[in-house]
């Protein structure tokens, strides 16, 4: 039985699974779900890949900025996680460099980070699935 986070540090994978109508989508709305924090580095992720994914599926993409304009995740800027951006470098090198702003962010803040991405764990910080998340909400008895 895995507990449920108060809280989570998001990675765009996840925030754009919510936005095409994913499983994560169920994690974020729901209101015993973890509160999501995430870089303003993976909000710019997002926007640029958003008109391309949005083709791709068929999708509107205005509708899909729309969308993440009031997703309740709190976007954090880097002045809030530089002083950890060494240590998150050095933790991700070897997999995923340009990941630092989430692995920066997760230990400025101690929270465990919310993505699909294994090059993740590889940096040494604790992390969550959509499927660990959504087990967690039902285990605590809060499943849609």
């Amino acid at each position: 039985m895995t507990s449920l986070p108060p809280a989570v540090v998001a990675d765009a994978n996840v925030v754009l699974s919510a936005l095409i109508g994913g499983r994560s989508r169920l994690v974020i709305a729901s209101q015993h779900g973890p509160r999501c924090v995430a870089t303003e580095a993976v909000a710019s992720e997002i926007t640029r890949h958003t008109p391309t994914l949005a083709a791709k599926r068929g999708l509107d993409s205005s509708l899909m900025f729309a969308a993440l304009a009031v997703m309740p995740v709190a976007w954090k800027p880097e002045s809030e996680y530089a002083p950890r951006r060494r240590e998150a470098e050095e933790r991700i090198a070897a997999r995923d460099p340009e990941d630092w702003p989430t692995v920066a962010l997760a230990l400025q803040l101690g929270l465990p980070v919310w993505s699909q991405d294994k090059d993740l764990t590889d940096a040494g910080v604790e992390v969550f699935t959509t499927g660990e998340l959504l087990d967690a909400l039902r285990d605590a008895g809060h499943e849609r």
